[in-house]
């Protein structure tokens, strides 16, 4: 009997999941034409790729964004603590030319 040997850039998960869920997970991939574990990697691309592209995007209304826009283009001045802190920064940055800025 041939053994099937996976591709070298494939990796094995193992988890437990309900037979509800188990058995609906087989029965879509049926549906699709695929292997539960096709059905099961193409679930977990799309599931990581959503998660991914939900914290790299940031979302505001019509009215935030308008105040987003109107904040850039007409910037507070800036506060006592911030123009200390800056003062700060400039005075570590002198000290230390070479640091990673």
């Amino acid at each position: 009997m041939a053994t099937l040997t996976p591709a070298p850039d494939t990796a094995r998960i193992n988890c437990r999941v309900r037979a509800d869920i188990k058995r609906q997970a087989e029965d879509a991939a049926e549906l699709l034409g695929q292997s539960i574990t096709d059905f099961t990697e193409s679930a977990l691309a799309e599931k990581a790729q959503a998660v991914f592209e939900r914290q790299e995007r940031i979302l505001l209304s019509e009215r935030d964004f308008a105040r987003f826009v109107a904040l850039l283009d007409n910037p507070q001045p800036p506060t006592p603590q911030l123009a200390a802190a800056m003062r700060d920064y400039e005075q570590q940055k002198a000290r230390n030319p070479g640091g990673n800025w």
